[in-house]
């Protein structure tokens, strides 16, 4: 069937919002368990609060598991069967941690679903991507958005349920549920999403028989396609390690050691990530018309710059509320632009899974450095954890510049 033929069948924002639906009950079981770990792991178990913490630690190893098995799965199955299958493999494993199977086990079952996780959301984020070529880092920031809030909302959920149930536990059901709603979703609507990946590729054909010199031109130079992706890994290791600080550091030892109390904490916490939830999809539609990897550097010019002053600006809040401003402004396009990046390397699943295992391991580096910085020294040491600060940020810095350097070369769009 041509490419018009199947677009008469295809109702493209229905895709968007079933995938968008998609992302969003997949997100919503990460964060469930983080506000009672201490519940669901220290007192259940005896474990250390410390201990507790490795239930997070572990998803690490599961991120970098996904990406042999995200492509062996993409070359034996369609986007809806990947989303399905490894959805209800989570729900299944977080429904198995449900039960008393000891701190070891649950670990070990936690490793697996990490891996499974990160299948889904790569599945998930290639449809969104792919359901609008011209569009896509708009679409992929409207999926930031979702995520982002899928995430907060969970957070927020899993404190909630677990006074109302009187046990941490059930935030693992709840998990679970919403986990095999996915994968049950993903099945019903199978035919609209499959006929969005066949609108994909004839797309890509009616393109390139619209380009006569698309031939000529992939002789004499390089395409996109077949370019480098670590400087994207890169930047993703870095984006998240800057969040990690900015939400351990800056919150747990500079603004504590300027006497905030800790709703002003939260709350100046909480906006650079309002922010960067909001600005996400709006950034997206910025990134499409100027480049993404253009939007991308100067966003991140901005927010290393601005993470670097906010340490100095803590005792004037006013000014500290401008700074967090700017920096949640300046991190809106970073997840849409990235995202947009990898797609256009031409390694689908795979390359967003590496994206996100990527991502995770830069999440840790930032929580372990924390850690290990506040072992030494005395949590008091306000210039210290300042320097720890603008340490990371000027880390981002360097990966903006060298990525910059290594993809300016390449028609990125």
């Amino acid at each position: 069937m041509t490419h018009q033929g199947l677009l008469g069948l295809w109702d493209p924002k229905l895709t968007v919002r079933i995938v968008i639906l998609l992302i969003f009950l997949s997100a919503l079981p990460d964060a469930l368990v983080v506000p009672v770990l201490k519940d669901l792991f220290a007192d259940r178990y005896g474990v250390s609060t410390a201990q507790a913490q490795l239930f997070l630690a572990v998803n690490l190893l599961g991120a970098l598991l996904a990406i042999p098995l995200v492509k062996c799965m993409r070359q034996r199955m369609s986007g809806w069967a990947v989303v399905s299958s490894t959805a209800i493999v989570d729900g299944i494993l977080l429904a198995i941690m449900w039960l008393p199977i000891g701190f070891a086990g649950t670990l070990a079952l936690r490793t697996i679903e990490g891996a499974v996780d990160v299948a889904t959301f790569a599945a998930l984020f290639q449809m969104l991507g792919r359901s609008d070529q011209q569009h896509r880092a708009w679409k992929l920031g409207l999926g930031a958005t979702v995520l982002v809030a899928g995430l907060g909302i969970g957070a927020v959920l899993g404190g909630f349920l677990t006074k109302l149930a009187g046990s941490a536990a059930v935030t693992l059901i709840v998990g679970s549920v919403s986990c095999v709603s996915t994968g049950i979703l993903a099945i019903v609507f199978r035919s609209t999403l499959e006929r969005m990946v066949q609108i994909a590729k004839s797309s890509t054909v009616d393109a390139a028989m619209d380009e006569q010199e698309l031939q000529v031109k992939s002789a004499t130079q390089p395409a996109i396609q077949f370019g480098k992706i670590w400087p994207i890994l890169f930047m993703a290791a870095t984006d998240r390690a800057t969040g990690a600080i900015l939400t351990a550091v800056f919150a747990s030892f500079l603004l504590s050691g300027l006497g905030y109390t800790p709703e002003q904490r939260g709350m100046l916490v909480g906006l650079p990530l309002l922010l960067m939830a909001i600005g996400a999809a709006p950034a997206g539609w910025f990134a499409d018309r100027f480049g993404a990897l253009r939007t991308r550097t100067l966003a991140a010019i901005v927010y290393a710059i601005a993470l670097g002053i906010v340490p100095f600006l803590g005792a004037n809040t006013l000014m500290l509320a401008l700074a967090l401003l700017i920096l949640g402004v300046a991190a809106a396009p970073l997840l849409p632009a990235s995202l947009a990046l990898v797609l256009v390397t031409n390694r689908g699943m795979s390359g967003l899974a590496a994206f996100r295992a990527a991502g995770d391991i830069g999440y840790f580096t930032g929580i372990v450095v924390t850690i290990a910085t506040s072992a030494m020294i005395d949590a008091g040491q306000y210039n210290v954890q300042t320097g720890l600060v603008c340490g990371f940020a000027l880390l981002h810095l360097v990966a903006t510049t060298a990525s910059w350097f290594a993809l300016r070369e390449h028609p990125i769009h």
